[in-house]
């Protein structure tokens, strides 16, 4: 369930879960429909989830940050819709934590000065290990190089994973002697960060002698076809929450969301838990034996999804969402 903190009560949970999700669905809609992935739809809903479990005065202490943020002229104010612009300060502050947490992603189509100065592209991942054949495993395991570490050592760098910039970002963000431009960004990555980290495919990569050596990139390497459409396999799972008229939590969500415990040591159990989320639902054996069957015949890594496949997916993404959100308000309150 998703508790209210607002003004010291709880609220009913049917009524904050509809709120949620029809503010999530509503913001989620001005936006233009090509733009929607994983890391716009599922972020935003995210943070809305987040949003909500707030107190009026941690909302205003995240909002008073975020317009410390050096960029909140150019990233934000200039970028608010006009209906948010004009709406009232609930839905505007909703909005400005949307924004942070896509925030990491958009700097990645800015100038390169701005690329330069903000853009961490190792920070979105971390690649644990999937293995196409038990044969691959034993060819290539004691060569694989890949940051697997989960551990922060100071200062935040480049080259460190997902784990590590997540914790990373939680330190500034709690580090009484940090500036508030400076929280402003660590909040950014920490709500972005918590969502990427829920999408089964920025956990791991698969590996195999013939076709991914180095790994598949989480996915980017697969191609996927479905009628006259390709894709990448990535990309169909990022798009996955876009369009879910409805993505509140089903009743098992619920329970997990209630049992949940949400610290930093528990973001170790959830990379591991998401890592085997994506073996069993991401890299299904049906998956496996279309690329074998496409390396006999030394043809691309081509494969389909059947429908039972995309269900499942969808039914996952669904749950993912809901769990980021939660784990990203708990955090947060955590790191005060």
């Amino acid at each position: 369930m998703y508790p209210n903190r607002n003004q010291g009560a709880l609220r009913p949970e049917r009524r904050c879960l509809l709120r949620s999700v029809a503010l999530a669905c509503s913001l989620l809609f001005l936006l233009p429909a090509t733009t929607l992935a994983w890391h716009e739809a599922a972020h935003r809903a995210t943070a809305v989830i987040a949003f909500e479990q707030l107190a009026a005065e941690e909302r205003e202490r995240l909002v008073q940050i975020l317009r410390q943020h050096p960029r909140y002229a150019e990233d934000f104010l200039r970028r608010m819709p006009a209906d948010i612009a004009t709406a009232d300060d609930d839905a505007q502050d909703a909005w400005l934590l949307q924004q942070a947490s896509i925030w990491p992603d958009l700097i990645r189509r800015l100038g390169e000065d701005v690329r330069r100065q903000y853009n961490n592209s190792r920070w979105h991942y971390i690649n644990l290990l999937v293995w196409l054949t038990p044969e691959d495993e034993a060819a290539l395991v004691s060569s694989i190089d890949h940051n697997r570490d989960t551990a922060f050592k100071p200062p935040l760098r480049q080259s460190q994973n997902i784990v590590q910039a997540l914790r990373g970002n939680l330190a500034t963000w709690r580090d009484p002697a940090a500036t508030d431009e400076q929280k402003a960004v660590a909040l950014c990555w920490v709500l972005h960060l918590v969502g990427d980290l829920h999408q089964p495919l920025h956990t791991v990569a698969l590996f195999s002698r013939a076709y991914f050596p180095s790994g598949d990139r989480g996915g980017n390497s697969i191609n996927v076809v479905r009628g006259d459409e390709t894709r990448n396999l990535h990309a169909v799972w990022d798009g996955l929450p876009t369009g879910m008229g409805d993505l509140g939590p089903t009743k098992r969500t619920r329970q997990l969301i209630a049992d949940d415990v949400v610290d930093d040591a528990a973001i170790d159990t959830w990379l591991h838990q998401h890592a085997d989320l994506a073996r069993r639902f991401v890299y299904t054996e049906d998956l496996k034996s279309q690329l074998l069957r496409m390396l006999e015949l030394k043809q691309a890594p081509n494969v389909s999804l059947s429908d039972d496949y995309l269900d499942a997916a969808r039914s996952l993404a669904r749950r993912q969402v809901n769990l980021a959100g939660h784990r990203m308000a708990e955090l947060l309150l955590a790191a005060r």
